[in-house]
């Protein structure tokens, strides 16, 4: 029951950051990892010695501006507390760096999107290429994603312009309760797609 629990919250956390992400406006079209024709998308075979598949929890198409056009991934953390966020975190920069490197047709940004802030006082270092890095060779992922069980020689086998592409293109999300009710309403998010139907952008 309590990995049960925590599925049906991780699936929550999921439903309640696409709508919110679709709120915004700025994203024509969004799917989970639970979508019947979407989900396999959102997921990537690890390259070393990894049985099982690394995937995404939403993935989508932003629009407007700088960003139109250009697809996302992300990944939720529906959590109350810190608890292990800082370690799904190290797997989850791995995992973008093996998607920008060997399929980065399919993901222009990398959202983490959190009800709970983590790693305070490192922050500001979250979306850096050390950051990055780290998350590669620590010792859950450079074998799988490199390939590799010394640190040092993972170390070495990162491409430092990819773990730098990738640092750029992270985002980290925060969000609320009171947040998610903060956005458009259905009515005028309505009146928006209707304009953008009758403009032929849609």
């Amino acid at each position: 029951m309590v990995g049960e629990a925590m599925h049906q919250k991780g699936a929550d956390g999921a439903r309640r950051a696409k709508q919110w992400m679709d709120a915004t406006t700025r994203v024509t079209s969004s799917w989970t990892n639970d979508d019947a024709v979407h989900a396999a998308r959102l997921e990537f075979n690890w390259p070393h010695g990894e049985q099982w598949p690394y995937s995404f929890d939403i993935g989508g198409i932003l629009s407007g501006g700088e960003f139109e056009g250009h697809f996302f991934v992300a990944e939720c953390k529906n959590y109350d507390g810190d608890s292990d966020q800082g370690a799904h975190f190290d797997d989850f920069v791995a995992k973008c760096y093996l998607t920008r490197q060997d399929h980065y047709r399919l993901a222009d940004h990398f959202m983490w999107i959190t009800w709970h802030p983590f790693r305070v006082k490192t922050w500001s270092k979250l979306c850096t290429v050390d950051s990055v890095i780290d998350g590669l060779v620590h010792a859950r992922n450079r074998n799988r994603a490199l390939g590799l069980e010394d640190e040092t020689e993972a170390k070495a086998a990162v491409d430092r312009e990819l773990a730098k592409d990738v640092a750029e293109r992270m985002w980290l999300i925060v969000l609320s309760e009171k947040q998610e009710k903060l956005v458009i309403t259905p009515e005028h998010r309505s009146l928006i797609l209707a304009h953008r139907i009758r403009k032929g952008e849609l």
